[in-house]
């Protein structure tokens, strides 16, 4: 008996080295026997935890869910053994349910993803929703806990090399990297934490506008592209209008056809894209949202001439003006987007012509989150360097830009670290 107590007193010096130690230390400093009675199945817990990801890699405990219910089944026969019963019905439940909301998560994320085939901003923001509904939180302080332990799973999820391969080269997916994941769940965060500030007392409708934000963020999104074209509109006069765009992009075709509604105003599109500049990442997904990009704007009248890579500097004398979309835009000015658009800037810059780019604001990014998933990338984007990593993408400085055109207005690349700023910590109507 006295070498049992031993070793349940050994279990607990053991969990006062873990990450959980301090916080249950706080709790229980004045009732050691029940500190070591009630932390002995976060013991258990973490040696299944380990044991696990001995033995199965992410994938397997993913798809296999038997497997976790055998798991539980095993926690739970210890729990008893400890007559440990009571735990069940405190708050230290939630950690042994912890790994429940994870998988949960990210088998979510790989639903509305890989079989709904959802753009991956959407699909993150709907497993965001279907975890924090699934939750039984009752305050202020669980949904947001749920909200961050929601966040942290998704993104180690997706900072697996493998996993961000399998993301990006799906063939319903236009992105080059994963970082709408991440900008889609900050933006959501942040405004779930405003509006608690403005409902700190009022948890029901912190949850429910919160869930309705989330299940109304397509339709958000189309009408951002629609705001974007309306903005943009105001650079096309009267008159034939010729422009060069890179690549499809859904925020130049809303802005193209909803100049092609108005009768008196011609344009004439000069379309390129990397499928000729001997870029052997040009896959044939990308070849097909081209092909859609120029019939769609050719089935609406839109005079359209694909034209080589190579070429385009024989006809920067006769076009107006460059127009482009993009797959990120730092908070240092700069944009990233698909290889090739830095000689196009290039050509701008020395052809004095103006270089505009339409985006969503949910593509905006802090150069500080880079530097947490990618330091190969954060160098790339923060210094002035060649493309040596043979990126799917290149980095265009913010002195080639001329005006961002976006659903939050219209600005210059200097002001775009404001404009994140203003995006995160502004009221929200």
């Amino acid at each position: 008996m006295i070498i049992f107590m031993y070793f349940r007193y050994v279990i607990t010096l053991t969990l006062c080295l873990s990450f959980k130690a301090p916080f249950y230390i706080f709790s229980h400093f004045q009732t050691k026997p029940n500190f070591v009675k009630k932390n002995v199945i976060y013991f258990i817990y973490k040696i299944i935890q380990i044991y696990r990801s001995f033995v199965y890699t992410q994938n397997q405990i993913l798809q296999n869910i038997k497997k976790d219910i055998y798991i539980y089944i095993f926690i739970l026969i210890i729990i008893l053994f400890f007559n440990l019963k009571r735990l069940l019905l405190y708050h230290h439940f939630i950690t042994i349910i912890i790994i429940t909301i994870w998988n949960m998560m990210v088998r979510s994320f790989k639903k509305h993803y890989f079989e709904d085939k959802d753009p991956m901003h959407i699909a993150a923001i709907k497993s965001l929703e279907s975890s924090l509904k699934s939750s039984n939180t009752k305050t202020n302080f669980e949904y947001f806990m749920k909200l961050n332990e929601a966040k942290s799973q998704l993104n180690n999820y997706i900072k697996n090399e493998n996993v961000k391969n399998q993301i990006i080269l799906t063939p319903h997916s236009k992105r080059m990297t994963i970082y709408t994941i991440v900008t889609a769940c900050d933006i959501y965060h942040h405004f779930a934490v405003k509006k608690y500030t403005h409902n700190e007392n009022n948890f029901d409708d912190l949850k429910s506008i919160s869930s309705k934000c989330a299940s109304e963020f397509p339709k958000t999104l189309q009408n951002s592209l629609d705001m974007i074209a309306k903005n943009s509109c105001t650079l096309f006069g009267s008159g034939k209008t010729k422009i060069l765009t890179y690549s499809s992009s859904d925020c130049v075709k809303a802005l193209l056809l909803n100049v092609a509604k108005n009768k008196k105003i011609k344009i004439c599109v000069y379309f390129t894209c990397p499928e000729n500049c001997n870029n052997n990442n040009y896959l044939e997904k990308d070849k097909f949202f081209d092909n859609k990009f120029i019939n769609d704007l050719k089935n609406e009248n839109i005079d359209v001439i694909k034209i080589n890579i190579q070429e385009i500097q024989n006809i920067f004398e006769i076009i107006d003006f460059v127009i482009i979309g993009t797959e990120l835009v730092i908070d240092n000015g700069g944009i990233i987007t698909k290889k090739g658009i830095k000689l196009i800037s290039e050509l701008c810059l020395l052809n004095k012509k103006e270089l505009f780019v339409l985006c969503e604001a949910y593509k905006f990014l802090k150069i500080k989150t880079i530097q947490n998933y990618d330091e190969h990338f954060y160098y790339y984007c923060t210094k002035n360097i060649a493309n040596k990593n043979n990126f799917l993408y290149e980095f265009v400085p913010h002195n080639f830009i001329t005006l961002f055109y976006t659903d939050i207005g219209i600005f210059p690349p200097s002001t775009i670290s404001f404009e994140l700023n203003k995006l995160y910590i502004n009221d929200i109507n």
